[in-house]
């Protein structure tokens, strides 16, 4: 056996040489995470699985992920990372998992090297992400189309309450797409703490509906020409994660239930009100 397959066949040694330093794992039991990475229990090979001397811990196992990565320069890493993309079925749930992954690693401020080498892989991840989303736009304009010439053909021989049946049933197998086609690219937005969750929306219900007005109080513009609490709804869906997940309706219901609430007359509304206007307008 040759040193560097010696050495990478001892997880403490393979550790030393990637990080510099120990590197735990969760106190769980072994395995039980989704295997996004192929990798195989058994001595070190120079090729592209992930080795392990035992079933690893999750957090081993997604160590070893990017310990794998490091060792290879930027044309390297990309046959790597697609060697495994290429094998796992789910492409979409992939590149999430890695996406969180890279951010989560390049929030810990690491050297430059491995920073490099993260960024490079998360130019990947978005490449990858935009030709998934081509691939689905692609199939969401045939489904739509298909849908959109059966309702036409029959538009002839089927009443108005049997076509509005017909788009609904189109829609329902196209939507799951649509959302589908959003998941790579929602936001990352997180509030501190739950506490602000409705102090914000009642921010943006001030900024929706947001005016200035002249000395006689008639209303000369706006801020916005057009900002519904359906737009509002979809904005904080797709990328605030506090809402991901949640239908819109049931984020437009959340909304209503906040705005219902807002005291318009309170001090602190009319300060901030007053504050928003001044800051927009007073030019």
């Amino acid at each position: 056996m040759g040193l560097k397959k010696w050495l990478f066949s001892s997880m403490f040694l393979r550790n030393m040489l990637a990080d510099f330093g120990f590197r735990s794992a969760y106190s769980t039991q072994k395995g039980g995470f989704v295997p996004y990475f192929q990798y195989i229990i058994g001595p070190y090979e120079q090729n592209y699985y992930l080795y392990f001397r035992e079933e690893p811990f999750v957090k081993r196992y997604k160590n070893e992920i990017f310990n794998k990565l490091f060792e290879y320069d930027r044309n390297d890493s990309k046959k790597y990372l697609t060697f495994h993309y290429d094998a796992y079925l789910d492409k979409q749930d992939f590149l999430q998992f890695l996406q969180d992954e890279i951010f989560e690693r390049l929030e810990r401020r690491p050297r430059s090297t491995q920073k490099s080498k993260l960024q490079a892989a998360l130019d990947w991840v978005t490449e990858k992400l935009q030709e998934h989303r081509t691939k689905q736009e692609i199939m969401i304009r045939q489904e739509f189309k298909q849908g959109v010439q059966t309702i036409i053909e029959s538009q002839q021989v089927r009443s108005p309450e049997e076509t509005d049946q017909q788009i609904n049933a189109v829609l329902e197998r196209i939507v799951p797409s649509i959302e589908k086609l959003f998941e790579g690219v929602t936001g990352r937005i997180k509030l501190s703490h739950p506490k602000y969750l409705d102090l914000l929306l009642q921010h943006l219900y001030i900024l929706r509906n947001l005016q200035y007005t002249d000395r006689t109080g008639k209303v000369k513009g706006e801020l916005f020409n057009n900002f519904t609490a359906t737009d509002l709804a979809f904005l904080l869906r797709f990328h605030f994660i506090d809402f991901k997940g949640q239908r819109p309706n049931t984020v437009q219901q959340g909304i209503a239930k906040v705005e219902e609430n807002i005291d318009i007359n309170s001090e602190k509304f009319k300060r901030l009100n007053k504050a928003l206007r001044e800051f927009y307008f007073d030019n």
